[in-house]
Parts: C-alpha cells; sequence; structure tokens
C-alpha cells in the first residue's frame, strides 16, 4: 500500500490539448514531475475527446494504474465529485483550451473548491485560465489555493505556483515559478528547481497580506457604534465597557496579533448581536448570521457550541471559558429556609418522639414509686416533673430521691440524657463548622428567597428570556421576575457599575460574566464584603467558545496555524491569565453571622406556649382560691 495520501486527477482536455505535434516527451515529463511532486495515486480524467484519453492514457498509465474516464458531454456534478469523502489531497489538471474550463473554475470557486484539499494544474498554453482567474466572477480563491500553472514557450514548459491573498476582496494573483522543463544540448530533458512547491504553500511565504483591507465583525451591544476608530477604541480598552463582553476582548486582542502577523488592515462591522433568525424563517441574524453568509472574513467575537452551526461555521480557536452566574452578597436575613438554624434539626422527629415518651414514662413511674411508699404529696407531685426534666437537662435535681428504686431511675435517666445531649451538641457544632456554603446555592433556592434578581444589560440574556428554551430560565422569569414587573431601585437590565451599590447592600443578585464583576468587587467591597460573597452558577451553561469563520473560508487553515504557534509560544495563556481574574480571596478567617428569628422561631414558640400555659395555670389557682375561700 502506498504511504503517502491517495489523490484524486480530473483532466479536461481539449481537441489540441494533448495532440500529436506536441512535443510528447516534455509533456509526459512534466506530468511525471507534478504527479510526482504530488503524490497522485488516483485519476479521474474529463477529457473532451477520445484521441486525448488515449495519448494521456500512455502518459499516466505506467505509474498511476487507477483510472476513471469521465466525458464533460455526459452528465456529472462536481459536488458529487468532489466530496469529503475523496482521497486524501485531490488533483485537477485543467486543459485551459477546453471550452469547459471556465464553467469548471468558477463553479470551483462559488463552492469553495480551491483549498488545500484539492492540488489544480492549469495546462494554460495560451493564458486562458489566467484571464478567467482574474475576472469578478472568480471571488473565492486565497492564501490557501494549491495552483499549478503550465505555460508552454518555444519548447519549454514553465511551471509556477498561483495564489491570491483574497480575489473577493480585489488582491492581486500571485505567480511564484516553480520549475522548468526543457530539452538539454544532448536531447534529453531537464528539469530546472527555482522554488519547492511545498515551501511557496507555507505560511512563510504566504504569510505576508501587503496591508489588504480585510471584512471584519464584532458585537458591542450599544447605539451608534459603527465607525472603525470607534469601535477599535472600545475593544481595546482596559476598563469595564457598558456592552461589551469580555470574550469579545479577548478575541479582538487574538485579532490584533493577527493581524500584526499577516500584515493586513480591518474594517469592522457591528453586529449588536450574536444570533436569532428572522420570525419563522431559516434566515439568521446578528453576528452568527454574517458569518455563515460570508459577509465578513474574520470577526472579532466568538459562538457558543451548537450543533447546527457546525455546518456553518469553522472552528479556529477554542480557548475563552464563558462562565457567568449570579452574585450576591450573604446577610443574615438570606440564610436558606431549611432545618439549618432550627434547634431541632439535629434529631429526627421521630427521636424528639421517643424522648418525649420515654420522659413522660419516667415521669410517670417515679410518681408510681413515690405513691406507693407513701411519700407522695401536692409538693412532691409537683416536683418531680421538674427533676425529670433537670435532669434530662443536666441540670441535676432540687432534692435527691429517698428510695432507691427512684435513685436508679435518676442515675439511668442521667446516662440516658448525657449520651443524648453529647450527640445533639455535637451535631450543631459539626453543622455549624461545616456550614461554609450558606445562602441560597443554586438557581431554585435563589428564586424561593427573598433576592431581587437583575442581569447585564447584554444582548444573550433577553434572547435567553425571549425564546424560552431553559426550563430553569422559564421558571425564574415566570416566579421571579413577571411578578415583579413593577420594580423599585434597580431594573431588570442594567450596567454592572449600578448593580454594585444594591449588591452590597444584600438586596439583589445580579448575573453577568464572572470576569467582569472579579475587579471591581475587589476595588469596592471591603474584606468582610468580599467574604460574604457568594456565586450561584445554572442559569447558564459554563463552555468554552469559539473563534469562527465562515465554512470553507480561504483563511481557515492559515488563521488554525497561527493559533496553533500563538498556544505554543505561550501568548494565548498570557492573554487569558490578564483578562480572567480568579474571585478575590476571603481574607478574614471566619465571619460570624447573627441568629436570625428564623433560627429561633421554633424556641419562640416554645416559649409562647410555655407562657400561655403558665397564666392558664395562674387563672386557675385564682379562681380555685377565690372559692376555697367562699
Amino acid at each position: 500500500m502506498n504511504l503517502y495520501l491517495p489523490c484524486l486527477l480530473l483532466l479536461l482536455c481539449s481537441l489540441n490539448g494533448f495532440s500529436q505535434k506536441a512535443d510528447k516527451k516534455l509533456q509526459q515529463a512534466v506530468l511525471n514531475y507534478i504527479f510526482n511532486e504530488l503524490r497522485t495515486a488516483h485519476t479521474l480524467l474529463f477529457t473532451c475527446q477520445f484521441n486525448d484519453t488515449i495519448n494521456f492514457i500512455k502518459y499516466v498509465s505506467p505509474f498511476h494504474p487507477f483510472l476513471e474516464i469521465i466525458y464533460p458531454n455526459s452528465r456529472y456534478d462536481l459536488d458529487t465529485l468532489l466530496t469529503h469523502r475523496t482521497h486524501g489531497n485531490t488533483s485537477i489538471l485543467v486543459d485551459c483550451k477546453c471550452s469547459s474550463a471556465k464553467e469548471l473554475l468558477i463553479k470551483a470557486s462559488a463552492d469553495s473548491f480551491f483549498n488545500t484539499t484539492y492540488n489544480w494544474i492549469l495546462w494554460d498554453e495560451h493564458g486562458a485560465c489566467l484571464a478567467y482567474l482574474t475576472s469578478p466572477e472568480i471571488k473565492y480563491f486565497g492564501p490557501n489555493a494549491q495552483l499549478l500553472q503550465v505555460v508552454a514557450n518555444e519548447s519549454v514548459y514553465q511551471i509556477s505556483d498561483c495564489h491570491s491573498k483574497g480575489r473577493h476582496l480585489g488582491a492581486p494573483l500571485e505567480i511564484v515559478p516553480i520549475a522548468t522543463v526543457y530539452h538539454g544540448d544532448n536531447g534529453a530533458t531537464h528539469i530546472g528547481l527555482i522554488n519547492d512547491v511545498q515551501q511557496m504553500r507555507s505560511i512563510y511565504d504566504r504569510g505576508n497580506f501587503n496591508g489588504l483591507v480585510l471584512r471584519g465583525a464584532t458585537v458591542i451591544d450599544r447605539n451608534n457604534i459603527s465607525d472603525k476608530h470607534q469601535i477599535e477604541k472600545l475593544l481595546s480598552g482596559i476598563k469595564k465597557e457598558d456592552g461589551i463582553t469580555s470574550f469579545s476582548k479577548y478575541h479582538f486582542a487574538l485579532l490584533e496579533i493577527i493581524r500584526d502577523r499577516l500584515n493586513f488592515s480591518l474594517t469592522y462591522r457591528n453586529a449588536r448581536g450574536w444570533a436569532g433568525r428572522l420570525g419563522n424563517t431559516s434566515f439568521r441574524l446578528g453576528y452568527i448570521g454574517i458569518m455563515s453568509r460570508k459577509e465578513v472574513d474574520i470577526g472579532a467575537s466568538a459562538s457558543y457550541n451548537r450543533l447546527n452551526r457546525y455546518s456553518e461555521l469553522d472552528i479556529i480557536h477554542q480557548g475563552w471559558k464563558f462562565e457567568s452566574a449570579f452574585l450576591y452578597r450573604l446577610t443574615p436575613n438570606l440564610l436558606v429556609r431549611n432545618s439549618k438554624g432550627n434547634f431541632l434539626a439535629p434529631f429526627e422527629m421521630y427521636v424528639w418522639i421517643v424522648t418525649t415518651v420515654v420522659a413522660v414514662v419516667i415521669t410517670a413511674m417515679w410518681i408510681r414509686i413515690e405513691w406507693s411508699l407513701s411519700r407522695l404529696n401536692i409538693g412532691t407531685f409537683i416536683i418531680i416533673p421538674v427533676n425529670v426534666v433537670g435532669v434530662f437537662c443536666q441540670q441535676g435535681l432540687e432534692t435527691s430521691p429517698r428510695a432507691v428504686s427512684t435513685r436508679v431511675i435518676a442515675l439511668t435517666t442521667f446516662l440516658f440524657s448525657l449520651i443524648l445531649y453529647n450527640f445533639y451538641t455535637s451535631s450543631v457544632v459539626g453543622g455549624l463548622l461545616s456550614n461554609t456554603n450558606q445562602g441560597p446555592s443554586t438557581v431554585e433556592e435563589l428564586i424561593t428567597s427573598k433576592l431581587q434578581v437583575s442581569f447585564e444589560d447584554i444582548g444573550y440574556y433577553k434572547v435567553l428570556f425571549h425564546d424560552r428554551k431553559v426550563p430553569i430560565a422559564n421558571k425564574l422569569l415566570e416566579t421571579k421576575i413577571l411578578p415583579k414587573i413593577d420594580r423599585n431601585g434597580l431594573p431588570l437590565y442594567t450596567q454592572l457599575k449600578n448593580a454594585l451599590p444594591y449588591m452590597r447592600r444584600g438586596e439583589f443578585a445580579f448575573h453577568c460574566e464572572l470576569v467582569d464583576a472579579y475587579p471591581e468587587i475587589a476595588k469596592q467591597f471591603d474584606v468582610t464584603e468580599i467574604c460574604d460573597l457568594r456565586v450561584v452558577h445554572g442559569l447558564i451553561e459554563t463552555e468554552l467558545i469559539n473563534s469562527v469563520v465562515h465554512k470553507n473560508s480561504i483563511y481557515t487553515e492559515l488563521l488554525r496555524i497561527i493559533m496553533v504557534r500563538m498556544k505554543e509560544s505561550g501568548l494565548i495563556k498570557r492573554l487569558l491569565i490578564e483578562r480572567q481574574p480568579k474571585k478575590p480571596e476571603c481574607q478574614n478567617l471566619y465571619t460570624v453571622y447573627p441568629v436570625t428569628f428564623n433560627g429561633m422561631a421554633n424556641a419562640m414558640v416554645l416559649l409562647a406556649i410555655g407562657i400561655a400555659l403558665s397564666a392558664i395555670c395562674g387563672c386557675v389557682e385564682v379562681l380555685s382560691a377565690k372559692f376555697w375561700k367562699i
């Protein structure tokens, strides 16, 4: 099996393409040289005449046994022949005298077949194909094109490499000589090498755009932003700007490095948003729509990972981790309404029930023993329940029991309550020490809390609530946002600088990109407030987002190479460290949160019941005293 990638060769020949009058040895030497350089293994022959097929078979069949013949007059489709299933590099030999050559080149340009997958060879003895390539109909011909031109001049064949930095932008064709094939003095065929064809197709020789103006796009969610210098000033700024995401600034910084490396300039188009569709149609809006329709060449923003975008966009880089969440400051009244803070929480309910039953049984047994020993009176009857409560609370006895049986009951009750008390206190202390995630920690808990919510005034939040495709976002909208549509204070959509004072007071949870909020929080919050800061994820998925160009872009391979080298050299890591600050660290050893009324509500209820019972007993005693006096 051939170790080289197999290739596919298409040939268009005219009536005189490989005539008997031509120099067969030079033609065969040219084909042999090109086939060896391109490592062709599979040949698909497009010919205009049967005689040309016979001549071509004589030249090619000795070293390319796999041959398929197709005539242009027959029905064929270039999209069907050149697919992603094509073997390796595909070589296409075009005789420019054939009447179908221009149609073929226009079709190849429209469908982006001038790329690194296909090697094109133009047999261009009279310069016809060169004129075709400079015509306005050939738009997508760029630095990724692999095209060789063969020109015959007085029994000398000149082989040249052709490419452009972008014919759709008016960039000229760049022709670099590769080799010459001619007869020597002794009649032998000679090949004079001028340049290495692979070297001429590398980034070293195609990495200078000579100031070509490319079309760029970005997303700034603000009005009246269209000027190039205004866009560049906003995206290059260090501080947080309204309507601009951090990942757009990051991709603009990458684009600036690429611009310096390739020596081009840019004109920008502001999209205002990232995605969307026009009504119920398939027409895409925003940044993604501009990219997919090939209206721009490169972008200073990013795209989420969505399955329906892979067929329209090429990914050139994945580096920015998009992480957004709710940020709020924990205050005592924001503790989650659950078992935390409840003095009954250390034991389950059936434990409390069993303990109460045990206390009642012990009290009854004690009273029965005292009654059987004829020691029961009003004072003893009252003091026995008090002693039982004192034993359970580890507070001792009012008077020591005189009977051995009651002393045994008291002793065993002391041991039982000691073990019970140890379990209770250890559970309380352990819960307090281990409870670091106080306050709402999920979006569901945030919805049931007293916090009001607000969002950064940026497009993707509005799309999130408009499309209603995320269940938790729908629940938040229906239960937290719509019922409080008449808001006092902070609006639903606002900027980070406006939300920070409300966050410091603990009234609002603000949802934004975390890397935007952390530097401002570090500047404005004090040490205690930073320790009280809480983050709630779950509304928008955290993911790596993509830097993209349109599908089969003429710049895809070139940009991917530059991105890989930037990553290898550490430039991308440096940018990420600079532009993705970490959450400010808590400098306090601990934070004391005062007990709220919710935490002591059960104790207050118990006290109220006791007071009410005491009042009832007092009334009964007063009435009974008056009755006996009467």
